[in-house]
């Protein structure tokens, strides 16, 4: 039977009898297909389009707190340190974003928890106190870095300023002192602060280095590429003239690595020999005999045969009663930073040389750690920072096909971690500001990477999703 006024085959629907408890099917939407050279999945640019750094950079009262102290602890040109971690805590307390605590972190917190109980045991807790004080406020420098560096404007410009600090002060000081005022140690390169000693100076160095290296790999062709080039051929120049001998195995070693993982392996070696000799007829004819008469040693068997002023000698004769003390004291050590006045004591005793008397330096970053803190804080600070590395180097192995330009920055960055360590063998470097704040910028990028990932695998997700219920009629339950 056929009803009036309705085509034959049209069904209930066609009559508008369509039973009310029974769902109607939806209309088929037509296919919207997207901008000609766009694509929802795609991952931002890793170089960026602006010329100068500081364009798109979001200002947030955490990043310009942070970047306050690295211009006062990196220039010591104004004494603005202290306010500016202030006015950067603030902005963390105010900031909408859920506060990062990374592993570093972490571990450094731990290690903290435990040199408190030197403070107990100590001989000299006032001097416990004033260290644990210094650690907490690089432990807080180090919460705001992790917390400050999100975006990758951001990052940027906090690599371009940092480098551009460090050049402005300590590298030209540095030079100007030994080539214009005469102002050396020993014929060793030297600044002021922190950078009178040509063994730190060299290790910073490194470090800086390697964020030239980063920086370089990420920049397209513009002022901050020539910058960072510049610094590239600057900043071994300034390892040769510190003499340090310690800081040379640690940059050949950054350097043979950063070489290896180049793309164009033999041109980054023609380059790097051609720079290395320009720096070698450069720098003065004496610039390698420190490092070259580590050979006599082995000739002689005598380490006073290494150098004339008797620093090999002295360090190992300091590195004798460094040894004496963690023997005495192998699970809390002496007390953080009691180790120059127990040093001065043991020193006393016969069986060491009079060159180690006096309140000395561990002149190693392992002994140091070690004597001041025990068996116990050495494992425990070397292993939140080879957990870290670890960590670091896993998520930029996975990343790189995606990020291969970010990921080479970061590879370059942990070799100069690597170099560091190397260099922190011959100098008392554990507890330094620019070490904490390295790591930590490498984990900063590694989670930039990680999110810029995940922001567009979840926009293929739900395109994927659109696409196949675009074209048919989405289920609809009862």
């Amino acid at each position: 039977m056929t009803t009036p006024n309705r085509p034959i085959g049209a069904g209930l629907g066609g009559g508008g009898l369509w039973p009310a408890h029974i769902p109607r099917s939806a209309a088929t939407a037509p296919v919207t297909a997207l901008p000609t050279g766009t694509s929802v999945d795609a991952l931002p640019p890793e170089s960026s389009a602006q010329r100068w750094p500081w364009r798109g950079v979001q200002w947030t009262l955490t990043y310009v707190g942070f970047l306050g102290y690295i211009f006062a602890n990196t220039t010591y040109r104004l004494q603005i340190g202290d306010i500016s971690i202030v006015i950067a805590l603030i902005g963390l307390l105010t900031m909408k974003e859920p506060i990062r605590v990374p592993g570093l972190l972490k571990g450094l917190g731990v290690f903290l928890l435990w040199a408190i109980m030197g403070y107990a045991l100590s001989n000299y807790p006032d001097l416990v106190y004033v260290k644990l004080d210094q650690m907490v406020k690089l432990w807080l420098i180090a919460l705001v870095a992790a917390n400050a560096l999100r975006t990758r404007e951001q990052l940027r410009f906090f690599l371009v300023f940092w480098l551009a600090c460090f050049a402005a002060y300590p590298v030209r000081g540095s030079f100007f002192n030994y080539y214009l005022y005469g102002e050396k140690l020993a014929g060793r390169a030297i600044w002021n602060y922190v950078y009178n000693n040509p063994n730190d100076l060299a290790a910073f160095c490194i470090l800086q280095l390697s964020m030239a290296f980063g920086v370089n790999a990420l920049e397209a062709k513009g002022p901050v590429r020539t910058a960072a080039r510049v610094g590239m051929a600057a900043l071994p120049l300034l390892i040769l003239l510190t003499k340090s001998r310690g800081a040379f195995i640690g940059f050949a070693v950054f350097l043979m690595f950063a070489l290896w993982a180049q793309r164009k392996r033999g041109r980054a070696i023609g380059l790097t020999v051609v720079v290395a000799s320009l720096l070698i007829f450069v720098a003065p004819e004496n610039v390698l005999d420190r490092v070259f008469a580590l050979k006599k040693i082995n000739d002689t068997g005598n380490v006073g045969a290494a150098d004339e002023e008797g620093s090999a000698e002295q360090r190992y004769e300091i590195w004798k009663v460094a040894r004496q003390l963690i023997r005495e004291n192998p699970v809390t050590g002496v007390g953080l930073g009691a180790y120059p006045p127990e040093h001065a004591l043991m020193a006393m005793r016969p069986q060491f040389n009079p060159t180690a008397r006096g309140r000395r330096d561990t002149h190693s970053a392992y002994l140091n750690v070690t004597a001041e803190t025990g068996f116990v804080g050495i494992i425990i600070w070397a292993s939140t920072y080879l957990a870290v590395l670890i960590a670091i180097d896993s998520n930029r192995r996975k990343l790189k096909k995606l990020r291969p330009l970010t990921a080479q920055t970061v590879y370059a960055m942990e070799v100069g971690a690597v170099g560091f360590f190397i260099a922190a063998i011959f100098g008392s470097l554990a507890h330094v500001s620019f070490l904490v704040l390295h790591v930590l910028t490498m984990w900063c990028v590694v989670e930039m990477m990680k999110r810029e990932v995940a922001v567009s695998s979840a926009a293929r997700r739900a395109q994927a999703f659109q696409l196949a219920y675009a074209g048919s009629a989405v289920p609809v339950s009862r």
